[in-house]
């Protein structure tokens, strides 16, 4: 009779591994996806980010033309000072 109860105590306890390890992967997959679209979301930002500042950067060469040249040749004379040594 002792034997019984433990062997359905033992299959019980396998029952309730096997459902705690398709609740861990069910778990793991969700995780994983949740990262997915937050770095989907991070990419998107970013590109954003850097389409705006584009555009900030080619109004103010437009407006401002020779002072965006008069920069371009400072920075590229301390480069090539820097490049030299």
């Amino acid at each position: 009779m002792m034997n019984t109860s433990h062997d359905t105590t033992a299959d019980d306890l396998r029952a309730q591994v096997a459902t705690l390890r398709a609740d861990i992967a069910k778990l793991s997959a969700t995780a994983a996806e949740g990262v997915g679209d937050g770095i989907d979301a991070a990419g998107r930002r970013m590109a954003r980010t850097g389409r705006e500042a584009k555009a900030s950067v080619v109004d103010a060469v437009a407006a401002n033309p020779l002072i965006a040249v008069g920069l371009a040749a400072g920075v590229g004379y301390l480069l090539g000072m820097l490049m030299r040594r």
